[in-house]
């Protein structure tokens, strides 16, 4: 197993013990990538698989996760782009544009930067598929609805979705967000 080629991917429903709980029913799947001319080949890591290569669950997620950050801060596939500006009617973080722009949302630094980014410490996201990630000011409930329906119909023929429900972001990490 080529451990330098593991990220994790969002995906709905839990596929085996080495996925990792998100939250609305959205798990983290380890998967070692092969990089194609038509694309990436995406090998599910199995508990078999970490077992024959004598890792453990926690060691393979760790390493997919750095291994996330890396892609993150040196692709140039992967785009990310604030639109709008604070107090402007539609202000947003958004990553997309690759098979793992949804998983950035495990990012450790996501809540850092997107506090930086949308001027606020309080933020949401919301994975609507896996080329995907899409992180809000939290402001209020009128404005949370106004971008989860336009993500709705902006989404609604994704070929990989997975939720449209929000995740909160703080300093400790993603959680699911719930309505006060």
């Amino acid at each position: 197993m080529n451990l330098d080629a593991l990220f994790p991917y969002l995906v709905r429903g839990e596929r085996n013990s080495t996925c990792v709980p998100v939250g609305h029913g959205v798990w983290a799947e380890m998967s070692e990538d092969t990089e194609t001319a038509d694309g990436i080949v995406h090998a599910v890591v199995t508990p078999d698989r970490l077992r024959d290569a004598g890792v453990s669950v926690e060691a393979a997620y760790a390493r997919a996760l750095e291994n996330l950050v890396r892609f993150a801060d040196d692709s140039p596939d992967l785009s990310v782009d604030v639109l709008g500006g604070i107090g402007e009617a539609v202000h947003l973080l958004v990553y997309c544009d690759h098979p793992r722009a949804a998983a950035c949302l495990l990012l450790p630094d996501l809540y850092e930067q997107a506090c930086d980014l949308l001027g606020t410490t309080e933020v949401c996201a919301v994975v609507p598929q896996r080329e995907s990630l899409v992180v809000l000011p939290r402001r209020d409930r009128a404005y949370r609805e106004r971008v989860v329906g336009m993500l709705r119909e902006q989404e609604a023929d994704a070929r990989c979705p997975l939720s449209f429900e929000l995740f909160e972001l703080t300093a400790d990490g993603v959680r699911e967000f719930v309505e006060v």
